[in-house]
C-alpha cells in the first residue's frame, strides 16, 4: 500500500504535498470532550482518542474536510493514543482498538477520495508516531531502548493501513531516533518531524541544535521526509535552510506550523516570553480569537515554499481554511500539488 513521494536523483522535483491541519482542535469543536467529562482546557485533546471508537462520524468529517480543502495527506488521529495519554484517562488498555480504529477512518477517507465520481484523486495515509509523554517535554524522558516497544507496537498496528508513518512533534533527540528506528523496522516509508523554540535558532524544545537531530536520523532507511512542526511560523520558515542543508540527497523538506497568536514557548513560560529571542508574531495576522487569518498562512507558505519545502500543512489552530488557501493560492501559481 506504500506510495514512493520521494524525488529520485536526475528527476524534477515532485509536485508540492499538502498535509492535513490540526485534528484535535477540530474535534473539540465537535464536543468530543463530552466523551471525558471534567478534563482541563488543555486536556481536552484526550478525549479526541475515544472519538475513534465512540464518535468515528466525527472523526470522518475531520478527514473529508481535509481532503475537501486539497489535502494531499491526511493524519491518522492517533496522537492521544499512547499508553500514557490513554492512561491519564482511565483507557490504556483500549490503545490497540483505538489505534487501529483511526486507521481504519483513515484509510476509509482516502479510499473515498479515489472512489470519488468524476473527481477522484489519490490521497495518502500518514499514521501519526508522536511523542509518548507529554508534548514538548524534553527531560524526564524513557531512555531509546524503553521508547522502542511502544513505537514498534504503534508502527505495526497502524503499517496495514497507512501509506507513510509521520514521527511527529518530537521535542528530543532521542525522541527522533526512537520514533524514526521503530518507523524504519516497518518497512514503510516514513517522515521525521521535529516541535522547535518558538525563535529563529533552529533549536528542539529540548535545546539541541536542528543539525544534531537531522545527523541522528539521516542513515535510517526508509527516511523520505524531514520536517519541523507545532512551532511559530518564524520558527518554521528559520529552520527550513537548515533541513534543506542538512537532508540527504532525494529527502523532502516540509513544515506545518502552529496558527496561535500565542507561542507555544510563551504559554509555557505562563504567558511571558521564555527568552528575549522569543517569536512576536504580528497582530494583523490574526483574528479577534487569536488565530491566524488564512490569507497570512498562505504567505508564510509561500515564504516556506521558497525556501525549499516541499511538504507543506498546519499543526494546532490550523484548519482546513487554511489548507484551501495555501491550496487555492499555489494552484494560481500552477504549483498546487496532486
Amino acid at each position: 500500500m506504500a506510495t514512493d513521494v520521494t524525488p529520485q536523483p536526475g528527476v524534477p522535483a515532485a509536485p508540492l504535498l499538502l498535509l492535513d491541519g490540526g485534528i484535535g482542535h477540530l474535534l473539540k469543536a465537535k464536543g468530543v470532550e463530552k466523551l471525558v467529562p471534567g478534563l482541563a482546557y488543555d486536556q481536552r485533546f484526550l478525549a479526541g482518542a475515544l472519538a475513534n471508537d465512540l464518535e468515528p462520524d466525527a472523526v470522518k468529517e475531520v478527514h473529508a474536510a481535509y481532503i475537501a480543502a486539497g489535502a494531499d495527506v491526511i493524519t491518522t488521529n492517533t496522537f492521544a493514543c499512547t499508553e500514557w495519554s490513554l492512561g491519564r484517562i482511565g483507557k490504556a488498555h483500549m490503545q490497540a482498538e483505538l489505534v487501529e480504529a483511526a486507521a481504519r477512518l483513515a484509510r476509509a477517507a482516502a479510499t473515498k477520495a479515489a472512489g470519488a465520481q468524476g473527481g477522484g484523486r489519490q490521497v495518502l495515509v500518514a499514521g501519526s508516531l508522536p511523542p509518548l509523554r507529554e508534548s514538548y517535554q524534553a527531560s524526564g524522558l524513557a531512555a531509546f531502548e524503553e521508547m522502542q516497544p511502544e513505537y514498534k507496537l504503534l508502527a505495526g498496528l497502524l503499517k496495514p493501513h497507512v501509506d507513510l508513518l509521520l514521527c511527529e512533534t518530537l521535542a528530543t533527540v532521542t525522541e527522533g531516533v526512537a520514533a524514526g528506528s521503530a518507523a524504519a523496522a516497518s518497512g514503510l516509508p516514513w517522515w521525521v518531524s521535529w516541535t522547535l523554540q518558538d525563535s529563529e535558532q533552529a533549536r528542539l524544545r529540548s535545546g539541541e541544535s536542528l543539525q544534531e537531530a537531522m545527523a541522528a536520523v539521516a542513515e535510517l532507511p526508509g527516511l523520505e521526509a524531514v520536517l519541523v512542526n507545532c512551532c511559530c511560523p518564524q520558527a518554521a520558515a528559520a529552520a527550513l535552510p537548515v533541513l534543506a542543508a542538512a537532508a540527504p540527497p532525494g529527502v523532502r523538506v516540509g513544515c506545518y506550523a502552529n496558527g496561535f497568536q500565542t507561542t507555544t514557548s510563551d504559554w509555557l513560560a505562563g504567558g511571558s516570553s521564555s527568552s528575549s529571542e522569543t517569536c512576536t508574531p504580528p497582530a494583523d495576522e490574526y483574528d479577534a480569537d487569536g488565530l491566524i487569518l488564512p490569507q497570512a498562512y498562505a504567505r508564510h507558505a509561500q515564504r516556506w515554499v521558497e525556501a525549499g519545502a516541499s511538504i507543506l500543512g498546519g499543526c494546532c489552530g490550523v484548519g482546513p481554511q487554511h489548507i484551501a488557501e495555501v491550496r487555492r493560492r499555489r494552484a494560481a501559481t500552477g504549483q498546487a500539488g496532486s
